[in-house]
């Protein structure tokens, strides 16, 4: 999402949701809450090395040696890329591509098989907005799920909201065994109502198909396990049986999240954190720890990247990008949002900017190296 300061930022994005349009509730289910030990020095960081692999590059995912990303493209929208993990050998995928509509197209992530690659699309011809951003990938509003088949370039639309105020699609995942999709969708109109300012989403997911060589979903179900509220999909745990997720539906002020899991059978909940504002949340490959990123202690603005066990224990903080006099100091304010785990689980990729993420200040993909205990 576009940030200027944490409380700026999700207020303006909530306002700018809300000008466009988004419901849908079940029954709240049970929940339960992991333990909450104070956060570990910073001279406990895991962190060994951190350097920028790609100057401007966005939301990114990352399969064996290739990194799918978006970024602006010279028409000022967003198109996906892919590269070397080494960020050399940047080649765009979707511009100009006959079967995509022209405007912006991001938030990539790709199917196990590395032959197939989701990804957001803003909608061909649709009613006017009132702010650009809200139809950009990290907002998702008219935006719809296509599907690109690498070997043939052929590209399909699996997803289409319909042209109304109050729909999108947002953060599209692959299960690990690639039978399954997840995704979050707008189904109602964002509002001032407190809880309401990024619009009302629910989560979903469906069979991921491919019969001819055209990709299709079936089964499509959706969940709003807490009631109404933002929920923004993370994607699967490693074996399948659960979906991460960033929700607000429990938060007391405007400018709170928190990340939950969610057992996909029953729905059982378990609340992952429980102050601040916390976001893009994903397992490590082998389902040990939940890296994430928090605004958790910073007063004046920014967010950091934070690590966990999955059963919520042991919560250290990664980075101090927003922290002067640390070596990882990048400036006052800095964001972090969408990352990706390195396949062997020691790195990862991830996309930081300057005081707003927006295509021109600071944006950039850097790589976060880890020392883990085995």
């Amino acid at each position: 999402m576009p940030m200027k300061r944490v409380r700026a930022l999700f207020v303006l994005f909530a306002f700018v949701v809300a000008a466009v349009g988004c419901g849908g509730a079940r029954q709240r289910r049970g929940r339960s809450d992991p333990p909450a030990p104070a956060a570990a020095p910073a001279a406990a960081s895991p962190v060994s090395r951190i350097a920028t692999l790609k100057e401007g590059g966005g939301r990114l995912d990352w399969f064996e040696d290739k990194i799918a990303f978006d970024m602006r493209s010279a028409r000022d929208v967003f198109e996906v890329y892919v590269m070397k993990p080494d960020g050399t050998g940047v080649t765009c995928l979707t511009c100009d591509h006959p079967d995509l509509p022209n405007g912006h197209k991001g938030q990539p992530a790709w199917h196990p098989s590395g032959r197939y690659l989701v990804f957001q699309a803003e909608k061909g011809e649709h009613r006017d907005v009132r702010f650009s951003r809200v139809v950009t990938p990290g907002a998702g509003v008219l935006n719809d799920l296509w599907v690109l088949d690498t070997e043939t370039n052929r590209a399909t639309r699996i997803r289409e909201v319909k042209d109304d105020a109050g729909e999108g699609t947002l953060h599209a995942h692959f299960s690990r065994d690639g039978r399954l999709l997840s995704w979050s969708e707008m189904v109602e109109s964002g509002g001032l109502k407190k809880g309401k300012q990024l619009g009302y989403w629910q989560l979903m997911i469906a069979d991921f198909r491919v019969a001819d060589r055209q990709p299709s979903l079936a089964s499509v179900r959706s969940f709003t396990p807490g009631g109404p509220g933002f929920y923004e999909n993370h994607g699967f745990s490693p074996d399948g049986s659960r979906l991460i997720f960033t929700s607000n539906f429990e938060a007391k002020g405007r400018v709170e999240a928190d990340i939950y899991v969610m057992e996909i059978e029953t729905q059982k909940l378990t609340r992952m954190t429980n102050e601040g504002w916390n976001e893009h949340a994903h397992y490590s490959p082998d389902g040990r720890l939940i890296v994430w990123m928090s605004n958790l202690g910073l007063r004046s603005g920014g967010a950091e990247y934070w690590i966990m066990n999955s059963d919520g224990s042991n919560k250290r903080r990664l980075t101090y990008f927003n922290e002067k006099g640390h070596p990882q100091y990048r400036g006052p304010n800095t964001m972090v949002a969408d990352f990706s785990w390195r396949p062997d689980g020691k790195a990862f990729g991830a996309y930081t900017g300057g005081k707003v993420i927006t295509a021109s200040e600071g944006e950039r993909i850097v790589l976060v190296e880890l020392q883990l205990d085995e």
